[in-house]
């Protein structure tokens, strides 16, 4: 992997809790390399936080994304960037367990459209709300700058993850 010219001052928290933190630069690749770690690690603890015999990560996304209105399949696998047949799988099982239930478009009616029940929003925010708590309760740890750190990296992520 070729390692762009400019380099970045990342802070690495050593184990003591009176030790101050060290800072070193580095390349975007490696920062890139950590910071993809802590994402999927992060990610992946809040999954087993929230884990319940209820929803799939998958079956989370769907309902997340028809929250606030209707989709079609075909939206729905574009925006959760899977294959039609994979969405039609998740939304039967969405469908089966009551969270979902399928319209006709009113648009094309060719097309159905898939729209949260209550159920499956109250589930929904069940399952936002356990992880929600799991991470609140390790940010209310940290120090004020801690905090005010992550809150920054927040917003960047947030903004490299749209483009």
């Amino acid at each position: 992997m070729t390692e762009t010219l400019e380099t970045y001052t990342v802070t690495k928290a050593v184990p003591t809790e009176t030790a101050p933190a060290r800072k070193r630069a580095v390349g975007a690749g490696v920062l890139a390399a950590e910071l993809r770690v802590a994402v999927m690690r992060t990610s992946r603890r809040l999954r087993v936080e929230a884990a319940t015999r209820e929803i799939s990560p998958a079956q989370c996304a769907v309902l997340a994304g028809i929250l606030n209105g209707s989709l079609t399949v075909g939206e729905l696998a574009e925006r959760e960037q899977v294959q039609a047949p994979s969405m039609t799988r998740i939304v039967n099982g969405l469908t089966a367990a009551g969270y979902v239930t399928r319209e006709e478009n009113p648009l094309d009616k060719r097309q159905v459209l898939v729209k949260i029940t209550v159920e499956g929003a109250d589930t929904l925010r069940r399952d936002r709300f356990k992880r929600t708590q799991w991470l609140a309760k390790r940010v209310a740890a940290l120090s004020a700058e801690q905090r005010a750190t992550l809150r920054e990296a927040a917003a960047i992520l947030a903004e490299i993850s749209s483009q």
